[in-house]
């Protein structure tokens, strides 16, 4: 409908158009799916922690996996930091999103989900969930928990403790697996066998001081990440504790810190390559 378009012309494109079946694509969902040409990353960090601390060795290899899956399929990736600006806006400033899908990664809400929703983009979640029904992708973190529990329970230990961390989603689930594997070998959940840390070294070493201070005649502990059971390892040391001998440790990931600590961590592989590139 330009004006310089003359009728004649715009009668041949609007019949052509009826003959092709041709839809106009708009913001809203599109009715058949549309093979991805751009992809934005978009990351919120945890606990304002900074960015270099927050994609680490988990996140940096899901990113990692992403981009090498991106290349595959000739993808185009933009990597976005959330600026805490109402995220229309920001969704706004990444246009077009027309032929292109978004990953949110860290701990964005429903709310959150809903105003990009909006956007009409293809949409997954990696290494979260909300309440809506949204695509996500993230470890069975209940089974893991699991595995570890079991892991120290086969080796004849019947007081295990757990060093959680900060309450969300994917942290319950491992409280979860964790109480699940005691109840499955008879063992009542003890809650003076758990304490909660921020999941940083520092916070998880003072944790663990404290869950030692408490004599609860534990000997084995679950850490609820890698860089957590780091922190537990320094407080072991504090008190005087071989780690393994005087008290088995048992972490979550599979980062490769579990493999540069002096006492090499046991600990619950994590697949972060194949997580990004799924997602």
């Amino acid at each position: 409908n330009a004006a310089t378009v003359s009728p004649e012309i715009r009668e041949r494109v609007l019949a052509a158009g009826e003959q092709l079946g041709y839809r106009p694509r708009g913001r809203g969902a599109r009715p058949e799916p549309q093979a991805l040409r751009s992809l934005v990353f978009l990351v919120r960090v945890h606990n304002r922690v900074g960015l270099a601390a927050m994609l680490g060795d988990f996140y940096g290899y899901v990113l990692q996996g992403v981009e090498a899956e991106c290349r595959r399929q000739r993808i185009s990736m933009r990597f976005a930091l959330d600026d805490g600006s109402p995220l229309d806006a920001q969704l706004e400033r990444l246009e077009p999103l027309d032929d292109g899908g978004i990953l949110l990664v860290g701990p964005f809400t429903g709310a959150d989900v809903a105003q990009v929703q909006r956007h009409g983009a293809p949409l997954v979640l990696l290494n979260n969930v909300v309440e809506q029904p949204v695509d996500a992708v993230l470890p069975d973190y209940f089974l893991g928990a699991q595995l570890a529990v079991r892991h120290l329970l086969a080796a004849g230990h019947r007081r295990v403790a757990y060093l959680h961390g900060r309450d969300r989603f994917t942290t319950r689930q491992r409280l979860l697996g964790y109480e699940a594997a005691l109840r499955e070998a008879g063992i009542a959940p003890d809650p003076h066998w758990v304490v909660s840390s921020s999941m940083a070294p520092q916070a998880a070493r003072e944790a663990v001081a404290e869950l030692l201070a408490r004599d609860t005649g534990c000997t084995a502990l679950f850490c609820v990440n890698d860089v957590s059971a780091y922190g537990a390892l320094l407080a072991l040391g504090d008190a005087g504790l071989r780690p393994g001998a005087d008290l088995s440790l048992v972490g979550f990931d599979d980062i490769d810190l579990a493999a540069l600590t002096t006492t090499r961590l046991t600990t619950i592989h994590v697949p972060k390559l194949e997580m990004g590139a799924l997602a």
